[in-house]
């Protein structure tokens, strides 16, 4: 487990223990949709980067915490793109934040939405 896991896991058992509610948040960018969350703020935005990518197998592992600018320019650079499209709430917007909202743009009815690209949590 990396350090910055561990401290992830002793920050979530301390809000367990105290009855601290978390509100996950990366980027921000869509804290207008949906209902209004309580809870401290739990910053996922240190937890980015690409794990693993296997263009030729079109499967690529990325942290929550990634913006989704940078992982299209990682897929970019060998020719390849998402398969839906997600809209874009600034440069802050971030892979994990995709994922949670289910936002999957305009192309969600000819290549599905966000969830059917998504191999794994």
């Amino acid at each position: 487990m990396s350090d910055m896991q561990q401290v992830w896991v002793e920050r979530i058992r301390a809000a367990a223990d105290t009855g601290t509610q978390l509100r996950i948040r990366g980027g921000g960018s869509k804290d207008f949709y949906g209902q209004h969350t309580e809870g401290a703020v739990f910053d996922t935005r240190e937890h980015r980067g690409v794990i693993s990518y296997e263009p030729t197998e079109l499967v690529i592992t990325v942290r929550a915490g990634t913006p989704l600018v940078e992982l299209e320019a990682v897929l970019a650079e060998r020719g390849q793109m998402l398969g839906f499209e997600p809209p874009h709430f600034g440069p802050d917007a971030t892979v994990g934040g995709c994922v949670a909202a289910g936002l999957s743009g305009p192309r969600r009815a000819a290549a599905g939405a966000v969830r059917d690209f998504v191999l794994g949590v």
